[in-house]
């Protein structure tokens, strides 16, 4: 569809499905929300921090960077994990001043498992709803839209 195609599309059109794709959106992430906390105690926020924590560790300032949480309440979630004993902080080697995060075996094992039910929470509410030429041309546009492949 060129320039001249998406311009006779109406507004409120356009605005529907965009719409319609963040109730999507809201309506799969409560269904992880529910399995990751009844199976695994876990909120959103908590999985998220734990699945970015490379099996090598993390600088703490990275991560900052990989979830979508401030440095100040990362900090809290982080102490709350520690707490729970599913990740260490570490003095980063050669700073002083950086703290480097790592995942407990305990932690590993929580992320292996809750990553298995973020997935089939994905599968039941979004994905085995959609057929596999749908799933292909979302790929396309979301990459499209994402200004290169999507990570798969």
């Amino acid at each position: 569809m060129g320039p001249a195609a998406v311009a006779k599309v109406p507004r409120r059109y356009k605005v529907a499905v965009w719409r319609s794709m963040m109730e999507v959106h809201a309506a799969v992430l409560h269904e992880i929300e529910v399995d990751l906390a009844n199976k695994h105690g876990l909120s959103l926020n908590e999985f998220d921090a734990l699945i970015n924590i490379p099996a090598a560790g993390v600088r703490f300032r990275e991560l900052t960077d990989r979830v979508i949480l401030s440095q100040s309440a990362l900090s809290r979630l982080v102490d709350r994990l520690e707490a729970r004993g599913f990740v260490v902080r570490l003095g980063a080697e050669g700073d002083s001043r950086a703290v480097e995060l790592e995942l407990t075996d305990e932690g590993k094992k929580l992320v292996r498992s809750s990553a298995r039910t973020n997935a089939a929470a994905v599968e039941r509410a979004f994905a085995d709803r959609l057929s596999g030429a749908e799933l292909e041309y979302l790929y396309e546009v979301f990459s499209r839209l994402l200004g290169g492949p999507v990570e798969i």
